[in-house]
């Protein structure tokens, strides 16, 4: 119970009796609001008339029949016939047709029992004739809808037909030129294929013959008139003829940075010799040297076989590093 209850209960009991306070207190924990329980409370009615009159607001009526209840000096059984009245359905109009103060409670109720019935008897006629215009707009859309089936059915023929004789017709067209294709590119494929088996049988032939010649010229004693070192150059590999040259070319650079620059250490040239350089990293071995890098330095640039342009990188940063020491 809030507050405002509880206060106006109190107010209640100053003026109320206690079978009043009951109905009171029973309306309050319905959960009805305080202004129309004021209103029944200002009315003066009785403890069993109050009482009746709670329970028909509890049903819901309106604030014109709380009105018309609280106004009017009826007993509780008629208050009873009333409320039973609004109940079962019957309109406040109707209710006010036999609810007058001058009729006893037993008239009231066998007229309330008269107009209940009447209404069913209109509410059943006119429920037959909902029905029956209910079933007869049923017939007419079911009657609609199997027409419009039946329209359905013959377009779908005619665009059956439609389809089977362009759409069909032309897929089926469509997956013959497939299959044309397909067994064009396989007669392909088939003389691609046999021309890559002869051209492997005459790349063996070639070896095979290739192999034979070479071990002809190996059994046959060498008589030429070409110097020895010139036929050995012939009969090498174009491979290692490529790494004799550069063996060759690595050997006369470092002849010519020793014969120029006594100052190299052995393990320096060591180093070099053992990093297998290309003749563009052995240029940039030689910049690093004409740059004044010591041999540390040019450790560092030659350390994992780098790229020529990653060598010339190293050789510059030393460089900027060395410039930065010496300005500080």
């Amino acid at each position: 119970m809030t507050v405002e209850e509880q206060r106006y209960l109190d107010e209640c009991k100053k003026v109320l009796k206690q079978e009043q306070i009951e109905i009171v207190t029973m309306a309050m924990d319905y959960g009805l609001q305080i202004p129309e329980i004021r209103k029944l409370v200002q009315s003066n009615q009785s403890a069993e008339c109050m009482k009746e009159i709670v329970f028909a607001m509890m049903e819901g009526i309106s604030d014109d029949v709380l009105d018309f209840l609280c106004e009017n000096e009826f007993n509780q059984y008629q208050i009873k016939e009333i409320r039973e009245g609004i109940a079962h359905g019957l309109s406040f109009e109707q209710v006010r047709s036999y609810a007058t103060k001058e009729m006893s409670a037993n008239k009231m109720k066998k007229m309330r029992t008269q107009l209940e019935e009447t209404i069913k008897e209109k509410d059943g006629a006119k429920e037959d004739g909902s029905v029956k215009e209910y079933m007869k707009n049923l017939m007419q859309i079911m009657e609609d809808s199997i027409k419009q089936f039946k329209e359905s059915n013959e377009r779908f023929d005619v665009l059956s037909s439609l389809v089977k004789e362009h759409v069909v017709d032309e897929k089926n067209r469509e997956i013959q030129d497939l299959y044309e294709n397909l067994k064009y590119k396989d007669k392909s494929i088939q003389d691609l294929q046999h021309k890559i088996e002869e051209r492997d049988k005459t790349i063996a032939d070639l070896q095979a013959a290739l192999s034979s010649k070479k071990s002809e010229e190996h059994q046959r004693p060498a008589v030429s008139a070409e110097p020895q070192g010139k036929k050995e150059e012939i009969l090498l590999e174009p491979d290692m003829r490529a790494d004799q040259r550069r063996q060759t070319l690595k050997k006369r650079m470092f002849g010519w940075f020793a014969l120029r620059d006594n100052k190299i250490p052995k393990d320096v040239l060591e180093k070099i010799m053992e990093a297998d350089l290309s003749t563009e990293q052995l240029e940039e071995v030689r910049k690093c040297m004409e740059s004044g890098l010591n041999d540390q330095e040019i450790s560092r640039v030659i350390a994992n076989n780098p790229s020529p342009e990653r060598m010339q990188k190293l050789r510059e940063i030393l460089l900027l590093i060395r410039n930065r020491r010496e300005g500080a």
